[in-house]
């Protein structure tokens, strides 16, 4: 037993020495490689006279596990969910040298967010990498590149108009970010052709850190309402609306309808959001591009709708906007609106809504 021990010590110590004197690659891919090698190996060790045997975890090719600290992952989550972070947490910390201060809620938000607004490029005949996140609101922009310490956020100004037409950018390069990106995305992409999108990134990254950096894994999450994803991908594509309408049938001559609605090409993704919620329907929009909406509305269907969205809050203007939305069913469902005074209250506060984020002025593409 003893020699044993001394043999994967022994081991353990010509790869460590491998990685650290003889590879001619830059220090971050000296981190991977060293990562990869470590995960191979058995940790062994003797706690009051019995041997305690524990394997790495093997979760999208990067993981680090520590006896010490006595955790199973850097992270933790009360609710059954399908999204996993095991490989961003670990070579986060390999980065920064730092736990990042990060829910798995917030970054399944932000995984939705980014099937929503994002662009996962791939140029220069395949070999290099950029990620682009193009918003008018630049304070999310910002949010998000102190949250995951990557990238840069770029203003854009847009002619004489100033402020109303400007736009900004969240742009990340560096390939060793665009890796952590990658292991966050490994695996928890809904979008089939989001998957193919971070495939290329794959092919890039192994080609530029060695071929078993990361093993692409091509199964799309499922979403639910029991996590963040559905909220990010609101920020990036939806809208509420409420309307008002003459029609004799309705107290007043009038009718009000509230919409929670969901804007993409990506027909399959808005099945997918009407099959979760179990109500609602998704139609051609006329007059675009092969765009897609889907819709919901009657008061009593949405305070689905409303549920998941308190739950799961909204982190950019639009949270705004659901606010003064909510405000209204909560009106409406007090019949306020049938009286004179009511409607008039109603028509104000409609106005209100989507005051500067109209979805039919996004800024960027997909």
């Amino acid at each position: 037993m003893v020699y044993a021990m001394m043999s994967i010590g022994v081991l353990g110590f010509i790869v460590w020495s491998w990685v650290m004197m003889a590879s001619p690659y830059s220090d971050i891919r000296t981190k991977i490689n060293f990562a990869i090698c470590w995960n191979s190996l058995v940790l062994i060790s003797t706690l009051n006279g019995k041997n305690l045997i524990s394997y790495t975890r093997s979760a999208d090719n990067l993981s680090l596990y520590s006896l010490n600290e006595d955790k199973q992952s850097v992270s933790e989550t009360t609710r059954e969910t399908s999204f996993r972070f095991y490989a961003f947490y670990d070579y986060y910390y390999l980065l920064f040298k730092s736990k990042p201060a990060l829910s798995d809620d917030w970054l399944t938000w932000f995984i939705g967010f980014t099937e929503g607004d994002g662009a996962i490029q791939t140029y220069g005949e395949g070999k290099r990498t950029r990620f682009v996140l193009t918003q008018k609101e630049s304070k999310i922009l910002y949010e998000i590149q102190y949250k995951l310490n990557i990238g840069v956020v770029k203003h854009f100004p847009q002619g004489k108009s100033g402020k109303n037409n400007d736009f900004y950018r969240l742009i990340v390069d560096n390939p060793s970010h665009i890796l952590l990106l990658a292991f966050m995305f490994n695996g928890n992409l809904v979008q089939e052709h989001r998957i193919k999108q971070l495939s290329l990134w794959v092919n890039a990254l192994n080609n530029r850190y060695g071929h078993q950096t990361i093993q692409l894994n091509d199964t799309p999450v499922s979403i639910t309402l029991q996590d963040a994803w559905l909220s990010g991908f609101t920020d990036a594509e939806g809208c509420f609306n409420v309307s008002i309408t003459k029609n004799s049938r309705y107290t007043l001559g009038h009718v009000v309808k509230m919409r929670y609605m969901l804007d993409q090409k990506d027909i399959d993704i808005l099945n997918k959001v009407c099959e979760i919620f179990g109500f609602g329907k998704v139609s051609l929009r006329s007059s675009t591009d092969n765009v897609y909406r889907f819709t919901a509305t009657g008061f009593k269907v949405l305070n689905n709708v409303i549920a998941y969205f308190n739950l799961f809050p909204l982190k950019t203007k639009k949270d705004l906007s659901f606010q003064k939305w909510l405000n209204i069913h909560n009106l409406i469902s007090k019949k306020i609106h049938l009286t004179d005074e009511g409607l008039s209250k109603v028509k104000v506060m409609q106005k209100q809504i989507n005051l500067n984020n109209s979805t039919t002025n996004k800024t960027g593409a997909a």
